[in-house]
């Protein structure tokens, strides 16, 4: 039998050892990563207050309230998770929120300001885009300086929300007073065409395989779906009296519309196009957005001051929390 010498006895034990330390920081610092990975949170407007809530998930408690300007509509995060941007329109700026001091840092400004509305991120979280109602503008800003770079003048009355896709290069616009979705290229700033859709078209979605783009038509109560690839809309379906905002499940089976006229959320399966399912909730609900996960869907209502978060797999409420009064723009960040 080979007897072992107490040099290579040694030698082995100060590897297993090196071995043994090396294991033991990699699982430090994922533990810490982990523990550092930010919780989910809901981020909403709310109008009557002027003020915007953040609420910790998934207890559904408000986690903080903090004042912007007059009478905000909407809001976005920046997919770094690192800002909040909150056109007030009708104080003609924009509120920049620092999301680790949960504190306003300051407001943008611009002589063209003019009932600022609509805002976007760029997946780079780099841009954003905001649109200005009443000038017939779109601003491309620079989110890490938070300053405007650029004005892009349309021929469209009323651009209302907007919303970038995944490379970051094409923007899509509500135009309601012109009944139209403006496509908007990022590279050169411009406009590439002008869609029609239905009256009063107002909230919308895009799908998240970026084939189709869903709009409330608030004038006549429908919706209507464009064929991005054609640039046409190819179908209409009838709606409920107010389908004031949209939001695909980011699996994209289901397309969620509140109906604020109604008191309800209706749920369109999205590859059938059929209506599935209304939800009753109080007051008038407006804002929606959905989990990560596509397993929670969360929807502000303004006359009831409440946001209220339903199972996609039941469409029950399975929580509410009160916040201050008009709850209407929300995001899931």
């Amino acid at each position: 039998m080979k007897v072992r010498g107490v040099h290579e006895i040694r030698l082995r034990s100060v590897t297993i050892n090196a071995m043994m330390k090396k294991l033991f920081v990699t699982l430090l610092i994922a533990i810490g990563a982990f523990a550092q990975a930010p919780a989910h949170r809901v981020f909403v407007v709310n109008k009557a207050a002027n003020a915007v809530s953040i609420v910790s998930l998934p207890g559904l408690q408000v986690e903080k309230t903090i004042a912007v300007g007059q009478n905000p509509h909407e809001l976005a995060v920046t997919p770094d998770g690192g800002k909040l941007y909150v056109p007030n329109a009708g104080g003609n700026s924009i509120s920049v929120i620092d999301l680790k001091t949960n504190t306003e840092t300051t407001k943008i400004a611009h002589a063209d300001f003019s009932f600022p509305h609509g805002v976007a991120f760029t997946p780079d979280s780099k841009l954003a885009v905001v649109t200005s109602e009443r000038t017939r503008k779109l601003f491309v800003i620079d989110a890490v300086a938070d300053r405007v770079l650029r004005v892009i003048d349309t021929d469209q009355g009323g651009a209302h929300m907007v919303v970038v896709n995944k490379s970051g290069g094409q923007a899509f616009v509500t135009n309601r007073e012109s009944n139209t979705v403006s496509f908007v290229d990022l590279r050169d700033f411009k406009i590439t065409a002008n869609v029609p859709v239905g009256p009063a078209a107002e909230g919308f979605a895009l799908s998240p395989d970026e084939k189709e783009i869903w709009t409330g038509n608030r004038g006549n109560a429908t919706l209507s779906v464009i064929d991005i690839a054609r640039k046409t809309a190819v179908a209409t379906l009838p709606s409920g009296q107010n389908p004031i905002r949209m939001a695909f499940t980011p699996d994209g089976k289901y397309v969620l519309v509140p109906d604020s006229g109604s008191s309800r959320l209706d749920v369109y399966d999205a590859a059938s196009r059929q209506k599935i399912q209304s939800v009753v909730l109080p007051g008038s609900p407006g804002g929606v957005t959905v989990s990560a996960d596509s397993k929670t869907a969360f929807i502000s209502s303004q006359n009831s001051s409440q946001i209220f978060a339903l199972d996609v797999a039941t469409w029950s409420v399975t929580g509410r929390v009160t916040v201050p009064a008009g709850p209407d723009g929300i995001a899931y960040r």
